[in-house]
């Protein structure tokens, strides 16, 4: 049987990555890869092939003998946030139900989607890992002593690991925007609302705000609630949005009209508007200290707004010079 190309010459991204991976998957010895699997899966049962000693029979003891009865369906994402569970209960209905059967899904997300954790926990054959966890995996497996890696194979891995580098699906999402915020970050503790011009472009996965000014980044980074990005600021229009059938929105009317009563706003002007989780709120990232910027020059790029990953703040930067491999999204 011919193998897979390696590496897939497919052109696009996630069809690419799926076929340079199953590729490496053909290629490497079958204890590498069920080391692996069993790894980044969770399930220490995941057998390719069964080695049995003295194998009872019908009429006969054989000696010894190898099985192999598995059916493993992959179901690769390069898209973060991507799952689809009727697409996963659909290639669920597609297991025979006999011998080993799993379906393993494949993405970038940090956590374990809650369209896969859903099935798992009622009990389907599905396990979600992602391409860092992957990553992390083969590096323990190449550091191990123990674990006999020819050096093809090692190759092989190291350059799988470089392919997904390459597309970006080892970084985590670039999901917090930090703004400048001579007066933001004032007003988000007074009203909890971040106001800016309509239009302004914000990743499509923006969950967080965090605000930059005197050289240092406020050490709260409160949750995104709701977001508009055409809100008249007018006191009628204000009143008007406080009797919408959604609390979140009602929320924001409050606060603008608080906020229009203590003179912020005058005219009828639209603003995109932010409506934020307070400090003390349990979804806020707060952080046991401010992130200094330290070099020199302005950190705070034109236009006002550099991104920057969650991940990483829960690490506790102590400085904007370790949130640099943020600047760039990777999705």
């Amino acid at each position: 049987m011919s193998k897979t190309p390696l590496f897939s010459t497919y052109s696009q991204g996630e069809n690419r990555v799926t076929g340079s991976m199953l590729a490496v998957f053909e290629r490497i010895d079958l204890a590498v890869l069920q080391r692996l699997l069993s790894t980044v899966s969770g399930a220490a049962e995941l057998d390719l092939v069964s080695f049995r000693n003295q194998v009872s029979g019908d009429a006969s003891v054989p000696d010894a003998a190898i099985f192999a009865h598995f059916s493993y369906l992959f179901e690769v994402k390069t898209a973060r946030a991507a799952v689809d569970k009727k697409q996963l209960r659909n290639h669920l209905a597609g297991l025979s139900g006999d011998g080993e059967e799993y379906l393993l899904v494949v993405t970038p997300d940090a956590d374990e989607p809650e369209q896969v954790e859903t099935l798992r926990t009622q009990g389907e054959p599905v396990r979600w890992f992602s391409f860092a966890t992957l990553a992390a995996a083969i590096g323990e497996v190449l550091a191990d002593s123990d674990c006999l890696v020819f050096e093809h194979d090692e190759s092989l891995l190291r350059e799988l690991v470089r392919l997904f580098d390459d597309d970006g699906l080892l970084k985590p999402p670039t999901d917090v925007a930090i703004v400048a915020a001579s007066d933001a970050y004032g007003f988000y503790r007074e009203y909890g609302l971040y106001a800016c011009q309509t239009n302004r472009s914000f990743q499509p996965h923006t969950s967080y705000i965090g605000f930059y000014s005197d050289k240092r980044v406020q050490p709260e980074f409160p949750f995104v609630r709701w977001r508009e990005n055409h809100v008249s600021v007018s006191r009628e229009a204000v009143t008007e949005l406080a009797t919408s059938d959604d609390p979140d929105a009602r929320d924001v009317a409050a606060a603008l009209l608080a906020a229009i009563d203590n003179g912020h706003f005058s005219g009828d002007e639209d603003y995109q508007i932010f409506l934020l989780t307070p400090p003390e709120d349990e979804r806020t990232l707060v952080l046991p200290h401010s992130i200094e910027h330290v070099e020199r020059g302005s950190w705070m790029p034109f236009g006002g707004q550099r991104p920057a990953a969650s991940e990483t703040l829960k690490s506790h930067p102590k400085t904007t010079k370790e949130l640099k491999d943020d600047a760039i999204d990777p999705s």
